[in-house]
């Protein structure tokens, strides 16, 4: 049986980003729009997924909410209400488990309807602020 690579699938690996204690743990995002190139991109909600050995966590939304709540507010100076939770708002986790052959991945994926040409997470979106400074998030063309 063929080992699970999420490459195969339709994600690329993050360069230069690692969660905080995930020493080891491979953070990828699928690619659905020229955009994803391998960089992380804190703004926008995307699929990803993170492997540690076999054990595979996949969600859609934001890659770190932390840093997108940070960067929205110091950075870009874009307005939301104070107790606004970004994880909460836009993550849905969609798969944690063990994945250790394509087999089983294509299972998963089909279940999930994540397909590299389309499927239900066809196009990435990003957050940022309108001409008020308000949050607002668009689908990327």
């Amino acid at each position: 049986m063929e080992p699970f690579n999420p490459i195969r699938f339709g994600f690329v690996l993050l360069r230069d980003f690692e969660f905080p204690g995930g020493a080891g743990m491979q953070v990828y995002e699928f690619v659905n729009h020229p955009a994803v190139d391998g960089r992380p991109d804190f703004l926008r909600l995307n699929l990803y997924l993170t492997r540690d050995g076999n054990y595979v966590t996949i969600w859609f939304g934001l890659l770190e909410p932390i840093f997108t709540e940070a960067k929205l507010r110091d950075d870009l100076k874009v307005e939301f209400p104070v107790d606004f939770d970004f994880h909460g708002s836009y993550d849905e986790t969609l798969f944690r488990g063990y994945i250790d052959t394509a087999e089983t991945a294509t299972h998963i994926f089909k279940a999930l309807r994540v397909e590299p040409s389309g499927g239900r997470y066809a196009k990435p979106q990003i957050l940022g602020g309108g001409n008020d400074n308000k949050l607002r998030c668009d689908v990327m063309e």
